[in-house]
């Protein structure tokens, strides 16, 4: 798709500076500004391995009754920390 933007004198120098750094066009320093912004800026969500290590570890709690000993069960052994 294309479309126009409007750059300021400085940064469009700036710019044609990069071009002649970089070898690359105009456009695609563009385009990899853009692409970049995004990748920052884009609202995340968490990676699915992470979601599915933090997921229920009793699906059986996912019931209307929540029953303390199954969530207990399905911990890992205490590290020897108290509370």
């Amino acid at each position: 798709m294309n479309f126009s933007v409007h750059i300021d004198e400085a940064t469009l120098e700036r710019l044609g500076k990069a071009v002649e750094r970089s070898g690359m066009t105009r456009n695609r320093i563009i385009v990899t500004a853009v692409q970049e912004w995004l990748a920052r800026n884009e609202e995340k969500d968490w990676p699915e391995g992470l979601k599915a290590h933090f997921g229920n570890p009793a699906p059986e709690l996912a019931e209307d009754e929540l029953d303390v000993q199954a969530w207990r069960s399905a911990l890992p052994p205490a590290s020897g920390v108290r509370w």
